[in-house]
């Protein structure tokens, strides 16, 4: 437990901002971050328990470890989210609508 404890705090918020502003790494990356996660966890030794067990939420008897892969999805759903508030006013928004509108015009 206290490995991932360490690995929440710590390793995550620094793969938050990669995931958040640059485009999905290829999947060897993600491959690799996973092992590197799970190598930490089990001292470069065999996985005890499953990975899918180590992820689940604590009242399902997992750990709550992230699975690198839906954390990065949902980081990047978290844009569109924003996107379609109608609140966000953002000039991020105008320079996105822009685009979309010109990749939309041209797919037909």
């Amino acid at each position: 437990m206290g490995k991932v404890t360490v690995i929440k705090p710590f390793a995550l918020p620094k793969l938050v901002l990669q995931f958040t502003v640059l485009p999905n790494p290829p999947n060897e990356i993600i491959t690799d971050i996973t092992r590197r996660m799970f190598s930490f966890i089990w001292n470069n030794k065999p996985d005890k328990i499953k990975r899918e067990q180590l992820c689940n939420q604590k009242e399902n008897g997992g750990l709550g470890l992230p699975n690198i892969s839906l954390f990065m999805n949902s980081i990047k759903a978290g844009w569109v989210k924003r996107y379609l508030d109608k609140n966000n006013q953002g000039q991020w928004k105008i320079f996105i609508s822009k685009i979309l509108e010109k990749r939309w015009k041209h797919s037909f």
